[in-house]
Parts: C-alpha cells; sequence; structure tokens
C-alpha cells in the first residue's frame, strides 16, 4: 500500500479546497431559494456545525492509532460487520466523486464549451484525476501546496473587482423571512461539503505530526467556511437573492460583471479558474481516498490496479446520475443532506462508539491485577 505522507500544512490545503471545491459554484443558488438575503446567515451557522463535526471526526481519528476508517472499521467490528458498514462508507464516497465529476461536465456544457459532448468533459477530467491518484498522495499534496497562493490571489482579485458594484441594500431586510428558513437552509452546508469531510479519515493517518494535523483540519474548515461564506455574501450584495437563486452558478455570474475600467471585463475566466482548481482537488482525494479503501477491503498490497476500473465507473455513473441541472439542484436541497447525514454522522457515530468500547476493554485488560497478601 502506499505509504506516502503529508505536512500538516499541506492537509490544511487539502481541507480547504473540497470545502470549496464544487460548492462555491453550486451552494449558493438553493441557499438564496431558500434563505433569500440571510443566506449568508445560513452558511455561518454551517461552519460552526461544521467545526464541531470536525473535532468529533478528529476524536474517531485519535482513537483509530494510526489506521485509515476502513482499517479500524473492520479491526473494531471484524470481517463481517465490518465490511457490511464500510459497503455503504465507500458507496458514499464512489457516488460523491461522482457527483461531483458531473458537476464539473455540467459547468464546462453550459457556460464554456456547450457544444462539447458531457463525456468527453468527464474522461478529459478524469484521465488527470486518475494520473494525480497514480502519484501518490505526497504529490497531491505538493500540488495544493503549490497552487494554493495562486487561488488566493485570484480570489482577492475576484473580491476587490467586485467592490465597487456591492449594494448593501440587497441584504435588508434583515431576517426578513424570519429565522426558519435560515435555519432549515444551513442543512445544504453541512450537507455538502460538511459532511462530506468524513473522507478524510482515509487521509488523516498518513499526515506527519499528529497534535498539528488534527489542528489544520479544524483551522482548514474554519477557513474554507468563511471562503464560501464571503462568496455567498458577494452574490447576495451584487446580484441581490433574486438573481443569484435564479442563476443555476451564480458565483460565475457574478465574475461576470467585473468591469475595471470599462474596458477590461469578461474575467469569469477567473473564477473558472478557481473552480477548476479547486474541484480537482476534491475529486482527487474523494478517488484516491476511494481506490485505498477499496484496496484495504480486498486487503490488496497496492491501490494502483483500481484506478482504472475504478475511474471509469465513476464516469459512466457521473453521466446516469440524474437528468439535468434542475434536478440536481432539487436533489440537493431535498434529498442529499439526509443521505449525507447517515454516512457522514450516523455512520462513524456507530465506529465511534466501537472504539471507544474497545479502548476501554483495552485498558482494563493492561491493569495490573492487585494480588492478595
Amino acid at each position: 500500500m502506499d505509504n506516502q505522507t503529508i505536512s500538516p500544512r499541506q492537509f490544511m490545503f487539502l481541507v480547504i479546497l473540497f470545502i470549496v471545491g464544487s460548492s462555491i459554484l453550486i451552494v449558493p443558488t438553493p441557499l438564496a431559494a431558500q434563505a433569500k438575503q440571510d443566506a449568508w446567515l445560513s452558511i455561518s451557522i454551517s461552519v460552526l456545525i461544521g467545526l464541531v463535526l470536525t473535532l468529533f471526526y478528529n476524536h474517531i481519528a485519535k482513537l483509530m492509532e494510526g489506521k485509515t476508517f476502513v482499517q479500524a472499521t473492520i479491526m473494531v467490528f471484524g470481517n463481517w460487520f465490518g465490511r457490511f458498514l464500510l459497503i455503504f462508507y465507500l458507496s458514499f464516497l464512489f457516488i460523491l466523486a461522482s457527483l461531483v465529476l458531473r458537476n464539473i461536465g455540467d459547468f464546462m456544457t453550459t457556460e464554456i464549451i456547450p457544444e462539447t459532448p458531457l463525456q468527453f468533459t468527464h474522461i478529459l477530467f478524469m484521465i488527470v484525476v486518475v494520473w494525480g491518484a497514480y502519484l501518490g498522495l505526497e504529490v497531491i499534496g505538493r500540488s495544493a501546496e503549490m497552487f494554493m497562493p495562486w487561488i488566493i490571489l485570484l480570489l482577492l482579485f475576484f473580491t476587490v473587482s467586485l467592490a465597487p458594484q456591492i449594494k448593501t441594500e440587497n441584504l435588508q431586510p434583515f431576517l426578513g423571512e424570519g429565522i426558519m428558513p435560515v435555519i432549515s437552509s444551513s442543512t445544504i452546508v453541512t450537507g455538502t461539503p460538511l459532511l462530506e469531510l468524513i473522507v478524510f479519515l482515509m487521509i488523516i493517518p498518513y499526515v506527519k505530526d499528529g497534535k498539528t494535523k488534527r489542528k489544520s483540519w479544524v483551522l482548514g474548515v474554519l477557513i474554507g467556511g468563511i471562503t464560501l461564506t464571503l462568496t455567498t455574501l458577494f452574490c447576495l450584495l451584487v446580484l441581490g437573492s433574486d438573481l443569484t437563486a435564479l442563476n443555476t452558478f451564480p458565483s460565475y455570474k457574478l465574475a461576470q460583471k467585473i468591469s475595471i475600467a470599462g474596458f477590461l471585463e469578461g474575467l469569469e475566466v477567473v473564477i473558472g479558474i478557481i473552480w477548476m482548481l479547486t474541484i480537482f482537488f476534491k475529486i482527487v482525494v474523494l478517488f484516491y481516498s476511494v481506490t485505498v479503501g477499496i484496496a484495504q477491503f480486498l486487503t490488496m498490497d497496492d491501490h494502483r490496479p483500481l484506478l482504472l476500473p475504478i475511474g471509469m465507473g465513476m464516469i459512466v455513473l457521473s453521466i446516469i446520475a440524474y437528468p439535468d441541472v434542475a434536478y440536481f439542484e432539487s436533489f440537493v436541497a431535498d434529498t442529499w443532506f439526509p443521505y449525507a447525514l447517515t454516512h457522514g454522522l450516523i455512520l462513524p457515530a456507530i465506529v465511534w462508539i466501537g472504539l471507544m468500547i474497545k479502548s476501554k476493554v483495552g485498558k482494563k485488560k493492561n491493569q495490573p491485577r492487585k494480588t492478595s497478601a
């Protein structure tokens, strides 16, 4: 099995890029549809939930003692029941990766290259993902570290360029629809991407420095959450809640409004580049985790022979997953949260209980027995 390691800093960057990923383009739409001008508040609530969730994942990681989630589940529950639980976990990651791949296909065929077949976009992008997973986690981590400064610069440019078009009245009235739409819509961001962070229980054993890596996870969630909050806030401030809710990719439409000195326009390529980079890292983290997890599930020594067949399976599922973008938006708003909750909270909670029991039993066994005089 691949024994490459990454630094806590690289791990933090992967968490940030994973959170921003597809969410930077698709999340503002369903949020604005439900919470209107208070959509930014929904994300703020979700980020707080995400931080608590990350602390829970960190505790599970500590109990796993250097094992991946797959290895720990089999260790606690044995071959039969452990593998039964892992079928759901690995299926969740596989389906999620396929849906994210479809996101990029929809974006490219809707906004960039409408005449290009969806299949071509998926195959081309998946070739890069498979190659990245083949090179290993160390290369993925170094790539994230290399691209992160450029992504930050592009986001800053994006923010500064749109500042003159901000209309603060777009956020009024505060809580105009009441608090309930804000609370109910917060499940959207909690479901995607925060509950999806369960994937990093496959990555964290390969991160150096046990204490720092858990802090890096929390910091990555905080920074990624703030980035999503600011993106949604800018969509509301510039486009307004109605236009944000109507556009499939509102942050891309937001970038189309950039105009510098009246002649430098059409800079939506900026947000396109940001999204292509961030979504690549989200898919490659999912794909790498799926292949390594299935290899461990099957007790294989190397995950690389699985890269091509699993990659082909993801391409097929991504094409047949849903009929159109409107269906996907409805799916994210209504169905994804309970599905993600089952696999991102209930399933790890079961494993956590098993790990806690095993830990306490192990401590009792290691305690020296008192001998009578």
